[in-house]
Order: structure tokens, then C-alpha cells, then sequence
């Protein structure tokens, strides 16, 4: 597996430290530590908090099953360009998240602004960052 190489992954979509990451279906209490995979552009995260009911607390407001499809950006650590990816709605079936660049490029603002809103936030639960 090398950079430039496409992968399809499946596991628990979540954010960590501000970015969207990818970890193992039967990840431990530990997830933050454990294995994971980063995946790049992280503004994808409210591509999918408009598509799916957010959790109602904890550390991730996004802690859903997912498949993803995608080109490995980077090895060590590991980092995927997501192509496609379907996320699981707590209410049903798995819903078809928006990648296209032009979205993207929306809520790249929303990302920035959550990142400068954020700065200095010490919490173990997602509701305090809003």
C-alpha cells in the first residue's frame, strides 16, 4: 500500500483534535490513540453534520459507521483523499455524502471560522465548541 494507491475502508467516522478521522469498527474507549486513518479536507465534517443527526455529546458530534472510497495522500501516518463515502444515519440506511469540490470550497469557511472560534477550548464534550 503506497501513496497514489486506491483504497475502500470501513469503520467509525469521528473527529479528533478537529479533524475527521476514520478508526477501526471495534475500537476501544481509546479510539483517540489507537488506529486510525486521517482523511484529507477536513471541511468534509459538515458536509456530513448537514446530512446526518450529530450525536448528543461526547468528544465527536460525528461518531457514525462508514465506507469510504478514496487515494492514499500519505503513508506514515496514513492519510486518504476521500472519492466517495456513504455514512450511517442512526434512523436508517447509509446516506451519500457531498464531495464534489464546489461544496467543499462552501464550507471551507465554516471550517476555518470553527477552527478560530475553537482555539483554546479545552473539552470533553462537543457542545462546548459550538
Amino acid at each position: 500500500m503506497g501513496a497514489g494507491d486506491v483504497i475502500e475502508l470501513e469503520g467509525q467516522l469521528v473527529i479528533i483534535d478537529f479533524k475527521l478521522f476514520l478508526v477501526p469498527e471495534e475500537c476501544s474507549e481509546n479510539y483517540e490513540q489507537g488506529d486510525r486513518v486521517e482523511i484529507s479536507r477536513p471541511e468534509i465534517m459538515f458536509s456530513i453534520m448537514d446530512k446526518i443527526l450529530p450525536l448528543g455529546g461526547g468528544r465527536s458530534s460525528i461518531f457514525h459507521r462508514a465506507r469510504i472510497s478514496g487515494v492514499i495522500e500519505s503513508v506514515l501516518p496514513i492519510k486518504v483523499k476521500a472519492t466517495s463515502m456513504f455514512v450511517e444515519e442512526r434512523v436508517g440506511g447509509f446516506v451519500c455524502i457531498d464531495l464534489e469540490d464546489d461544496t467543499l470550497e462552501k464550507n471551507k469557511p465554516r471550517y476555518d471560522e470553527f477552527l478560530r472560534k475553537n482555539q483554546g477550548v479545552k473539552s470533553d464534550d462537543w457542545l462546548d465548541y459550538l
